[in-house]
């Protein structure tokens, strides 16, 4: 009877039942590791662009405030229009640069060229 119980149909089935269920079991958390995995590789790459951003804008926020700085005293604020609209100080002559005009570039002419080219213009 021992025998006949090992054997049984039932319980063979029953046997591969639970090992297809534990496979499936296994490839679904699998499947749930593999998706995680994508989402945290994804998520460093994304919190690195930020990371670059927020270096970024710190830059650039000390920048600004080192100008709001400059301009809160007369000599930014003058800076700032000398720059902006070209302006000039009391007693301050305006300059102008010209170029130098561009010379011609003169032909080298050769006599004897000219010469043999009189002389055989037949030719």
């Amino acid at each position: 009877m021992a025998i006949r119980s090992r054997n049984d149909p039932v319980r063979l089935f029953g046997r591969r039942l639970v090992l297809l269920t534990l496979l499936c079991l296994i490839a679904v958390a699998a499947a749930g590791a593999w998706n995680a995995y994508g989402k945290e590789k994804e998520s460093r790459s994304l919190r690195e662009q930020a990371e670059m951003q927020l270096g970024d804008l710190s830059k650039r926020e000390a920048q600004l405030n080192g100008d709001i700085a400059n301009l809160e005293t007369d000599r930014g604020k003058e800076q700032v229009l000398r720059e902006q609209y070209a302006l000039a100080a009391r007693g301050e002559g305006l300059i102008v640069i010209v170029d130098a005009p561009k010379a011609t570039p003169t032909q080298a002419t050769s006599s004897v060229l000219e010469w043999l080219h009189k002389a055989f213009s037949w030719w």
